[in-house]
């Protein structure tokens, strides 16, 4: 591991407090995760640069000169990191190129990245989290370009004119939640004391009930890593689809604008339709009992 580290520090000039970090990280992960996945944990993280906003750094700018391209992005406002795997067609070859960056900019107000700071660490495991379940995952199927990060998956179109346009994503929602609770169970493993969910709260605790069942947390986590649908055919379609629907409402509703809820009525049923969501995925977490052995089960695994 200690070769590994070095190599990692030296490719991408990492400090020491980073450094740190990831030396405790990573065998947490491996832990977490499983050995089988080691490579890929590994892999990932010497496959993508960490990156910290500078003070007068402007993102927008930044993100152009890395990926050699002119778009306007679409910075998110929340969670103060965001993982992008930034999708490029070259001599008719489909290749992607992976950041993790991190917002320290916060309404033109610099705030430096505590190491000591839970909260800011979570939000840094968190993307790493997204970064393991997606490296490797992208395919062409039916001339259309798939990215898969865990469960989620995003769909992308290719022409010479446009170049490659995002045209749709999926399961968000249930990603975001579980991968909420494989942060703080990580975390957990690091230092050794609970850890509450800091982000996606109501869909992370919900997440959580839906873990509790080793038989389900299984399947999800060798869907995730092994980019299949086979915690669908596990759970069933229909339970599936509840639970995508409801946990993308639960995790989006975050993301609205004043726009969109700028009156009493639309405030009223987005929380209306936010406790109906936590309701229905509540009440089957509260239901659920194991229709088999999942060890025995050639369907799930």
């Amino acid at each position: 591991m200690e070769e590994y580290l070095e190599k990692l520090k030296q490719k991408f000039h990492y400090g020491e407090e980073l450094m740190n970090l990831l030396s405790h990280l990573i065998p947490a992960m491996i832990t977490y995760y499983g050995k089988e996945y080691e490579n890929m944990i590994l892999e990932a993280l010497l496959h993508c640069e960490i990156h910290f906003q500078e003070q007068n750094e402007k993102p927008k700018e930044y993100l152009n000169d890395y990926f050699g391209v002119n778009k306007d992005w679409k910075i998110p406002f929340l969670g103060g990191a965001f993982y992008q795997n930034e999708i490029f067609v070259k001599e008719n070859q489909v290749m992607a190129k992976p950041i993790l960056y991190l917002i320290r900019v916060y309404l033109h107000q610099y705030i430096p990245f505590d190491f000591q700071k839970e909260e800011h660490v979570n939000t840094l495991i968190h993307e790493i989290c997204h970064l393991i379940k997606g490296y490797g995952k992208l395919k062409v199927v039916d001339g259309k370009i798939i990215d898969s990060t865990g469960l989620m998956k995003t769909v992308y179109t290719y022409t010479p004119e446009k170049g490659v346009q995002e045209e749709m994503d999926d399961h968000v929602g249930i990603e975001e939640a579980i991968n909420e609770v494989d942060t703080i169970r990580i975390m957990e493993i690091m230092t050794g004391k609970k850890q509450e969910i800091y982000g996606y709260q109501r869909a992370g605790i919900l997440a959580e009930y839906l873990l509790d069942y080793e038989d389900i947390a299984k399947v999800i986590k060798f869907s995730q890593f092994h980019d299949n649908e086979n915690w669908i055919q596990y759970l069933g379609e229909e339970n599936a689809k509840m639970l995508i629907e409801n946990f993308d409402i639960l995790v989006k509703s975050m993301y609205l604008s004043f726009s969109d809820i700028n009156s009493e009525e639309k405030i009223k049923a987005l929380h209306d339709k936010m406790d109906s969501a936590e309701r229905k995925i509540y009440e089957f977490t509260q239901n659920y009992s194991k229709k088999e052995d999942i060890e025995s089960s050639p369907k799930a695994l």
